[in-house]
């Protein structure tokens, strides 16, 4: 539903909103509107348009705070600068303290990466021998794992912001470098263009709504760009998230 509630895969869950429709017919509707009991139902039962159901995991109580919940205006979350991503900047193993050449004999362009969601890790599986290379901690819910291009590190992202690279130069595996993006995060890449490769990696965060840029190597944090602006429409948004 988003971090603000106005809507995301899920439906807006603002105790207010107004739209104008085509026509110039404004509408309103919200939480409020709908009222604790018609919310609770939701909870409990779910929706024709594909919410599940939550009285088998939810107590009545839970279900009963949750619809109140809903209704209170949701409270803005923290953001997150520049100097607290520098605050959080990990440099485990410099650049000069890294492996000159490969220390092992996998083939570094058949390995999987592989999510192991809520433990928050990460496994690597040689894809010649099918075998589980090492495992990894990493941030929680890592979304998405990317290869350098030179193939030698893998970076990851996890939900909770935390990034990492790991380096396979290593006779196994090793995380050289963690930062943390924000508190809502979704992707990474590295630059790929030719004298640029991996040079700089870029990480998108849903919030706060806004892109980082940083070493390709050393994930030291270089710059914070956020994305807040208006849309096509004129109308502010605060909060156009970053995949």
């Amino acid at each position: 539903h988003g971090v603000l509630r106005k809507g995301a895969t899920g439906k807006n869950l603002e105790p207010h909103w107004t739209k104008t429709l085509e026509d110039g017919t404004k509408m309103e509707g919200g939480t409020l509107k709908l009222g604790t009991d018609r919310l609770e139902k939701i909870i409990a039962y779910g929706t024709e348009g594909g919410m599940v159901n939550y009285d088998d995991i939810l107590t009545d109580a839970e279900i009963n705070l949750m619809a109140r919940y809903i209704q209170v205006e949701p409270p803005i979350p923290p953001e997150f600068s520049l100097k607290d991503m520098k605050d959080s900047w990990k440099l485990l193993v410099p650049v000069d303290k890294r492996p000159t050449k490969q220390m092992n004999k996998v083939n570094l362009k058949n390995v999987f990466a592989i999510t192991l969601r809520d433990a928050g890790k990460l496994a690597l599986v040689d894809g010649d021998t099918h075998k589980i290379w090492k495992i990894l901690d990493t941030g929680y819910a890592v979304h998405i794992s990317r290869l350098s291009a030179s193939g030698r590190y893998v970076y990851t992202v996890g939900r909770d912001g935390l990034t990492t690279i790991i380096d396979m130069f290593y006779e196994e595996p090793t995380t050289v470098a963690t930062v943390r993006l924000g508190s809502d995060a979704r992707s990474v890449d590295t630059s790929k263009f030719k004298g640029y490769e991996d040079k700089y990696l870029i990480g998108g965060t849903y919030w706060p709504p806004q892109y980082s840029i940083m070493d390709g190597e050393t994930l030291e944090p270089m710059k914070v760009v956020s994305t807040r602006g208006n849309t096509v429409d004129g109308d502010y948004h605060p909060e156009p998230r970053v995949a």
